[in-house]
């Protein structure tokens, strides 16, 4: 089957020129380009991306928008990327991390295919990513641990107290917990999210409900863990959505996050009051029933004795941090719900995008 390259493909970076470049010169080879691709850069002020874009040697079928964004919010940077494609509304939108790499030729296309299949109504691809050495991670040791413990079996607290344990593979928790697919003989497997590194939707799915300015407000604190969670459950909503395995998509962690913290206490802080907004967007626009409520109390519960159980067995001060910091976060997810009006009250998110979009730039 002969895929449309109606594509556009939206790139939102930070301070990553020279990984975003090489990012960009894998997509060139692809045997599927786009035909627009749309830049957000979080840090304009420096000229470097702008400047390297002007001198990148792009194909002449490939027209590249270039996007100031004031302000530095990867949730609100997708949402910028989706408005400029409204000018043109492709058939696909795929949004990729800046620090990828596309190992295959044909990743691009594989991840697109299954938007076209006839009869599956599908709205959303993600794809695994192989990542790089661990090692690379030694300056977080709580983001360390979490990428070891990825995989493995849930420990005895969170079987207990946590939804996931419910959860079928590929699945989704009432808490955001995902639970991945089972790896199987015919390449790909039906999930309830996508992962934020590598994301292709049908363009008709995505409306402006789909982004909300509650968690621009959530990214503006540093607490906006889950936003790929957040934006494919409510694009999902339309219809199904696959995870493709072995589609040739690398993400070597040749930087370390830069979207949320990486220390212990403050990532600890926003694992647990990010966990609040995905439990109420669990049902796509509608409220969380009271189980899917107390499926968030009792993963907090879970989560936190086993955050202090892992501090008195190990006594790392890292685990102390990381501990407290999740304590808190929960106590506030607990007590205040995350919303534009009560974390950014002075901030109108939309005024702000228009605002920005309206200094779009065409590169070439």
């Amino acid at each position: 089957m002969k895929i449309s390259s109606d594509l556009s493909l939206c790139i939102c970076t930070y301070q990553r020129v020279h990984l975003l470049e090489r990012l960009l010169l894998d997509v060139f080879k692809q045997t599927l380009q786009p035909k627009t691709i749309i830049i957000i850069d979080g840090d304009p002020q420096s000229g470097h991306v702008f400047e390297m874009l002007k001198t990148l040697n792009a194909p002449e079928n490939i027209q590249i928008y270039f996007i100031a964004s004031n302000r530095a919010n990867l949730a609100y940077q997708r949402y910028l990327g989706w408005r400029v494609a409204q000018d043109f509304e492709p058939l696909y939108f795929v949004y990729f991390d800046d620090d990828l790499h596309l190992a295959k030729p044909d990743a691009l296309e594989k991840l697109v295919s299954p938007l076209a299949w006839d009869g599956k109504n599908i709205v959303g691809v993600t794809a695994e990513t192989s990542t790089g050495d661990l090692s690379k991670f030694e300056e977080s040791a709580a983001l360390l641990a979490a990428r070891r413990r990825t995989g493995e079996r849930d420990p005895f607290l969170v079987r207990l107290f946590g939804a996931a344990s419910q959860v079928e593979p590929g699945g989704l928790s009432p808490s955001g917990h995902r639970k991945a697919p089972i790896r199987n003989n015919i390449g790909w497997a039906t999930v309830k999210w996508l992962q934020g590194r590598v994301m292709a939707y049908a363009f008709t799915a995505i409306q402006r409900e789909c982004f909300s300015d509650d968690f621009f407000a959530l990214t503006k604190i540093r607490c906006g863990l889950g936003e790929d969670t957040f934006l494919s459950m409510r694009i999902g909503a339309a219809g199904s959505m696959i995870y493709l395995f072995d589609a040739g998509f690398d993400h070597p962690d040749d930087a370390l996050p830069n979207a949320y913290p990486i220390k212990a206490y403050h990532l600890g802080y926003a694992t647990a009051y990010s966990r609040r907004l995905l439990n109420d967007n669990y049902r796509p626009f509608q409220s969380p029933t009271f189980s899917q409520r107390f499926a968030l109390w009792k993963s907090y519960l879970g989560t936190s004795l086993l955050n202090w159980w892992n501090v008195l067995r190990y006594r790392q001060s890292y685990r102390l941090a990381y501990a407290w910091g999740y304590t808190l976060g929960a106590l506030r997810g607990l007590l205040q719900k995350p919303t534009a009006q009560n974390l950014t009250p002075d901030i109108n998110w939309w005024a702000d995008a228009e605002e920005a979009l309206s200094r779009k730039v065409i590169v070439r």
